[in-house]
C-alpha cells in the first residue's frame, strides 16, 4: 500500500516540475549586469594606471588605488596630473577606447532602456556593440594618426 500511495506523488511531482515556471529572466542578462560594470571599473582603474605612468606620477599604483577605492577622485587625478612625458601607446590608446566605450554604452543602455531592471544590461550590451568601434574609430585610430601627440586623453 505504500509503493500505491508513492506513485501518485511522484507523478504529481512531475507534473508541477514540467508545468513550473522559467525564472524571471535568463541568466546571461544577470551576469551582464554584473560584468559590465565590473569591468568597467577594471579598465578605469588600468586606465589610470596607464595615464599617471605616462605622466612621471611619482605614484601611478597609489592614483590607480585610490581612483579604485573612491571613483570620484578621479576628478582630482585629471586636475592635478601633470604633462605627459612620453606619447600615448597602442596599450593605452586601446585601454582608453575600451573604457569610453563601456561608459558610454552603460549611459546609453540606462538612458533608453524601459523601466526594466532587467533590460537595461540587454541595452547596454547592445549599445557596446556599436559604442566599441565607433570610439575604436575616433580615439584608437586618430591617435595612430597623430604620429606621438596627445588625442582624447
Amino acid at each position: 500500500m505504500t509503493s500505491a500511495m508513492a506513485a501518485p506523488s511522484l507523478a504529481a511531482v512531475a507534473r508541477v516540475t514540467a508545468t513550473a515556471t522559467p525564472p524571471l529572466q535568463p541568466v546571461g542578462s544577470l551576469v551582464a549586469a554584473l560584468a559590465i560594470p565590473a569591468l568597467t571599473w577594471a579598465t578605469l582603474v588600468v586606465w589610470v594606471y596607464q595615464d599617471a605612468r605616462a605622466r612621471a606620477t611619482e605614484r601611478p599604483a597609489g592614483w590607480a588605488i585610490a581612483v579604485a577605492v573612491v571613483p570620484p577622485l578621479l576628478v582630482g587625478y585629471i586636475y592635478y596630473r601633470g604633462d605627459r612625458t612620453r606619447p600615448q601607446s597602442d596599450r593605452e590608446r586601446l585601454t582608453l577606447t575600451v573604457l569610453l566605450a563601456l561608459l558610454s554604452a552603460m549611459m546609453v543602455g540606462t538612458v533608453f532602456a524601459p523601466p526594466d531592471v532587467f533590460a537595461q544590461p540587454r541595452n547596454t550590451f547592445g549599445a557596446l556593440l556599436v559604442t566599441l568601434p565607433l570610439f575604436y574609430l575616433l580615439v584608437y585610430r586618430e591617435g595612430e594618426s597623430n604620429d606621438g601627440g596627445e588625442s582624447a586623453s
